[in-house]
């Protein structure tokens, strides 16, 4: 599978062989009126399992604002299991973005009557939008990015805000309401079903990696700390991480070993039972964290190159833990890597952490309260 966020040279391609495409596409394309009435929706969203629990939220906010309508999501290859899991939808259409002209051709072969493009960046995905010549098609206008130029409507891409807000402001050009919340329901059986356990997410994803990733020392204090809380630890990851939880794990006290279940490998189904019934989730920022906030878990994000103000997890029992360190924060799309980055998740303190996870765990604390807090 070819993943476009991870993937240098396809970065490159969608950049510089994708601005002059959507130009010339901006040229040659008719604009569209925004139909009277609307009986089917394309939403377009390529990439990035936290990204598109996020858009569960807008879903939601569109299902209420058109009952009758069908509601198309057009996922690609990395994010479409997540996809099938979001409720409102009538349809999820698998788009292989890593081949242009099938994806061109799947779009095209699903007519609808709006279309709107949740992609920040990407050239490809505004080409995937604006090759339906009859569909009325909205995105973002993402500065110094020259994606915008085949939309009928081009809404601002803030950085400013949380993500979520940008996704609102999108809907709110087609008269919705949108307030709603991102929203998962677990469905599958819960493997640690009966115990009393928190999850633990270490491995980020995508670019830059290693710069999200805390330092394992102080994943295994606390690890210790929570054990000490009367908890069982399960470690989650996707398959490839599987064996280095084994490897972390060989380095805990041996009579911790018992507490502790490697989770990493689940399918997202099962893994969203799984953090669905935990009494704490502590992750860096990375999908996991976005599914365990929408599934109405107690959520601790760890905040390092991202910033709680653009990308912390967004949820009724979630808070973040940003890093304090100047400079820290200055992920906007999520791969804008300075040369020098300053060593943001090594300002996050255990004592912080354990902090908020303490305020998480008791009954009588409110949101708002550990916010101020931490």
């Amino acid at each position: 599978m070819i993943r476009l966020r991870a993937n240098p040279t396809l970065h490159f391609v969608d950049r510089y062989a994708g601005i002059p495409a959507i130009a010339f596409f901006g040229v040659l394309r008719r604009r569209q009126k925004l139909p009277t009435s609307i009986g089917s929706i394309g939403l377009l969203k390529s990439a990035a399992i936290g990204d598109t629990v996020l858009l569960s939220a807008v879903i939601a906010d569109l299902r209420r604002a058109f009952p009758h309508a069908a509601l198309i999501l057009f996922s690609g290859e990395s994010n479409y299991e997540i996809a099938c899991m979001l409720e409102g939808l009538t349809n999820v259409v698998r788009v292989p973005i890593g081949n242009p002209l099938a994806a061109l051709k799947i779009v095209r072969s699903v007519p609808v009557d709006v279309i709107i493009d949740f992609g920040q960046w990407s050239r490809m995905e505004a080409l995937l939008a604006v090759s339906n010549q009859s569909a009325f098609t909205m995105g973002f206008r993402t500065a110094a990015q020259y994606r915008h130029y085949g939309y009928d409507i081009a809404v601002e891409h803030s950085s400013e805000t949380h993500e979520l807000e940008n996704y609102r402001a999108l809907v709110r050009t087609l008269g919705v309401e949108a307030e709603s919340l991102p929203y998962l329901k677990a469905l599958e059986a819960n493997p640690l079903a009966g115990r009393s356990y928190a999850v633990c997410h270490l491995w980020p994803g995508g670019v830059g990696s290693a710069l999200k990733q805390w330092s394992l020392g102080n994943w295994r204090q606390l690890l210790g700390e929570l054990s000490r809380r009367g908890l069982e630890i399960a470690c989650t990851g996707s398959w490839a991480d599987r064996n280095r939880n084994e490897e972390f794990m060989a380095g805990l006290p041996a009579g911790m070993l018992h507490q502790i279940h490697n989770t990493a490998g689940l399918d997202l189904a099962k893994t969203a039972a799984v953090l669905a019934e935990a009494r704490l989730v502590v992750s860096v920022n990375t999908g996991i964290m976005h599914m365990a906030a929408a599934l109405g878990s107690p959520v601790v994000g760890l905040q390092g190159p991202t910033s709680s103000r653009r990308w912390g997890p967004i949820g009724k029992r979630s808070i973040a833990v940003d890093s304090m360190l100047d400079g820290c924060g200055y992920l906007n799309l999520g791969w804008e890597y300075p040369k020098n980055p300053p060593p943001c998740m090594e300002a996050i303190s255990l004592a912080s952490v354990v902090y908020a996870c303490d305020l998480m765990l008791g009954s009588s604390s409110s949101v708002a309260d550990i916010r101020r807090s931490t």
